[in-house]
Parts: structure tokens; sequence; C-alpha cells
């Protein structure tokens, strides 16, 4: 009897600097402080997701990691700024704030290289249009109004510079999930 490996929950994301996630966590205070019943991720789970990839083999995800690497050698690092809250669904049911991605090209451009690649290995990747966005709060019941958030709406929590992209695991625990990152692959070019 062959022995298989266990699947781990996955995801490739990009990863933000230190001093980017400690302005969103402050962000992140502020809007609980106007919306109790947002719940927000700690901010060392902040990350500007690519591809989630569901429960996957080691050996696939193996695989995964050397195709992120090829196309980090071959791309070169760009700079986006976080600005703007937005909601989805909607601004009227909204389940999830997050702040926007721009310009959100470069991401996009990522994504779809990715998403190429993923389909080879008969990775299923998402089906709805690729909206650039960092998720920082999800609401546990939908509130009365998002009047209370709308100081917020045009808020500009600064720039980054995009030069790595990963892949991790993500394991749920009742403290909330735990990301391990399993594949870095860096951008080598540079501009």
């Amino acid at each position: 009897m062959t022995k298989t490996s266990p699947l781990l929950r996955s995801f490739i994301a990009i990863p933000l600097p230190t001093p980017l996630t400690q302005q969103i966590a402050a962000l992140q205070q502020q809007l609980r402080q106007k919306a109790p019943q947002l719940k927000t991720p700690r901010p060392e789970n902040l990350h500007l997701t690519l591809h989630f990839l569901g429960d996957q083999t080691q050996e696939l995800l193996a695989e995964v990691g050397q195709i992120m690497l090829s196309i980090g050698q071959k791309k070169k690092s760009f700079n986006v700024s976080l600005a703007g809250l937005g909601f989805f669904p909607n601004r009227r049911r909204p389940r999830v704030l997050w702040l926007g991605v721009e310009p959100a090209g470069g991401l996009s451009d990522l994504y779809q290289q990715l998403a190429v690649e993923l389909a080879e290995l008969k990775i299923p990747t998402e089906t709805r249009r690729y909206q650039p966005h960092l998720t920082i709060g999800r609401f546990r019941q939908t509130p009365h109004s998002t009047e209370p958030l709308c100081p917020f709406l045009s808020h500009n929590c600064g720039s980054m510079k995009i030069n790595r992209m990963v892949l991790y695991s993500s394991e749920l625990t009742a403290k909330g999930a735990v990301h391990t990152p399993l594949t870095t692959a860096p951008f080598c070019a540079n501009n």
C-alpha cells in the first residue's frame, strides 16, 4: 500500500511589508469602532491573494512552486497603492470590506500568467473576473448602514513594491488561520 501525502489547504499571494500591515491594523481598529460587527484578520495574515488552490497534495504544490519560480525569474517588480474602501458583494449588503489596489494591471497580469499554468496542472481557478483587492474585514452580520464607514471610503494606506509571490499552506484553527510559506518566488528582473 502506498502512502499518500496529506492534502494541504493552500493559496498563492503577495505578502505585505510590516510597516504597511501596521498602518492597515490601525485602520482596522478605527473601522471596528465604527462597525462593531466587522471581524478583521490579524495583521500578520494580511496578503494580496492571487489564487486560492484549495486542498492539494504536497507533490502537486511542489509543481506549483516550480511554476511560480519560473514566472518570477521573468517578472519585473512593480509598485501598487492600497487605497479606497470597497464592499463585496455591494455596499447595500456588505459581507466583505476591502482596500483597492492601484494600478491593478500588474497583479492582473500575474494572476493571468498563473491561471494558464495552473490550468495545465488541472487546478481549477476562479471563474469570476479577477479584481485585485486586500480583504481587511468580514461582517458577521449585515450592518444596518455603511454610513459610519463613509469617511474612510477614499482612505489611502500607502504604496508597496511587489517583488515576490508566496505559496502558502493555510491551517484553520480555533484562533484563526495559520499561514505557512511553502515556496517564495522572487521577481528577478528589476525596473
